[in-house]
């Protein structure tokens, strides 16, 4: 089967969407399948441009030249997004042979629209994996008004190109129902969930990074990952705030995102010295980097449940550490906690109940080691990145009209769909 990737971000960047697509795209490649990338111009490791075409994992990467201006401002935002979309098609139209199914991503928003056009001209189809869902995210946010022309606009192209997608893949059933507003045919609809990066096939104490960052002997909460426009830090904040003065408890920001600065300056602000903030770790470190928690924290603005997907919870789980969830209890962040009996949930501003919980894990050490077994017992039940793959190729091979081998020699198949084991739903 020939496999073309669609989306702005893959190795080596760091965003979650390439991480997981890219992770994706190499395990697809190890089946036997010819996989192609297409994504934008990105820097190499070395800081120097990676090269407009190379292979890495098995798949071959094409990269499209487009602006990189940013996101501090809207024009800087749509010039990026124009020029990869116009990048794309092109892109996609010289692709020999040609693929025999495209899989577009979110990122930019609307990039499944560049498939569908080349796939028009070139006689392929497109199915669509929606990890976030524009424009509801934007008008949520506030970056759109609710009603206005552009968000009405903008939502009858999101939904035209959703109902022309062959199958549409969401991450959640919060999401699947909120795609079903689209117009979507609830048969043509998969939900396949995310999972945890390989670097975090193993779990690690953590003994290391505790040493780096100063932990000592505290008890550390830790928020790690993007601090965006999605997530909600304002009762986090509040309960390190009421905490101020157990010298046994710190919390620790690692990552970054476009609310950064504005943590850092509500911590100044407040003189919150049980507050630290460190940049995003390494790949190699990211296993040490969790383990060096004792509660890791997920949070997400109320509204946005089912418009998109924190992927920190994998992490969180891998990690075998329990889990903080503040936002929405409608979330699948609260549900997946709940199910695998591995962490607990607030709702934004519930400041005495996050205190709570916090002072009672701290107490109860077997308490919490307990509920992170339980979540990393969870994850390679439910979010397997095999059963996962298994989904993507079958949904694949299904719109592709290929058939797949019944035994496969390839090592990552494994058991799972042999067994008829697959964690997608096509209803």
């Amino acid at each position: 089967m020939r496999v073309a990737l669609l989306n702005q971000y893959y190795w080596p960047h760091h965003a979650a969407t390439s991480q997981l697509l890219t992770e994706l795209g190499e395990s697809l490649a190890a089946r036997g399948h010819a996989v192609t990338a297409v994504t934008a111009s990105v820097d190499g490791p070395d800081g120097a441009p990676a090269p407009a075409r190379e292979e890495h994992g098995g798949v071959a990467i094409r990269r499209v030249r487009a602006t990189r201006r940013g996101k501090a401002r809207l024009i800087d935002r749509a010039l990026d997004y124009g020029t990869f979309y116009a990048g794309a098609v092109a892109e996609l139209l010289s692709l020999r042979p040609v693929p025999d199914v495209v899989l577009a991503l979110t990122t930019p928003p609307l990039i499944a629209v560049a498939a569908q056009v080349a796939g028009r001209l070139r006689g392929f189809p497109t199915v669509s994996l929606v990890q976030d869902v524009y424009p509801d995210i934007a008008v949520e946010l506030g970056v759109l008004a609710r009603g206005g022309l552009p968000a009405r606009a903008w939502r009858v192209v999101a939904g035209a190109s959703l109902r022309a997608s062959e199958r549409v893949v969401v991450l959640s059933e919060p999401m699947r129902r909120r795609i079903a507003g689209f117009g979507v045919d609830p048969a043509r609809m998969d939900v396949i969930a995310n999972w945890a990066l390989a670097e975090l096939d193993e779990t690690s104490p953590g003994d290391r990074m505790r040493l780096r960052y100063g932990f000592g002997d505290r008890f550390v909460v830790m928020y790690s990952g993007n601090m965006g426009a999605g997530h909600a830090f304002d009762t986090l904040l509040a309960a390190a705030d009421r905490l101020r003065d157990r010298d046994d408890v710190v919390f620790a920001f690692v990552g970054d995102g476009v609310r950064r600065a504005e943590i850092a300056r509500d911590v100044a602000e407040r003189g919150l010295r049980n507050v630290v903030l460190f940049d995003y770790a390494a790949r190699e470190d990211l296993a040490d980097s969790l383990g060096a928690a004792d509660l890791h924290v997920v949070t997400m603005r109320d509204g946005l449940d089912g418009l998109l997907m924190p992927s920190k919870l994998y992490g969180i789980l891998a990690a075998a550490r329990p889990g903080l969830f503040i936002g929405p209890a409608t979330s699948e962040v609260a549900a997946a906690l709940a199910e695998g009996a591995c962490g607990v949930s607030h709702d934004n501003g519930d400041v005495a109940g996050v205190v709570a919980t916090i002072e009672r894990l701290a107490a109860l050490p077997d308490r919490g080691r307990s509920l992170g077994e339980a979540g990393r017992a969870h994850l390679e039940r439910r979010y397997a990145r095999e059963l996962a793959v298994d989904a993507y190729e079958r949904v694949l091979a299904d719109v592709a009209q290929v058939r797949l081998a019944d035994a496969p020699e390839h090592p990552d198949s494994g058991a799972a769909r042999r067994a008829g084991k697959v964690s997608t739903r096509h209803e």
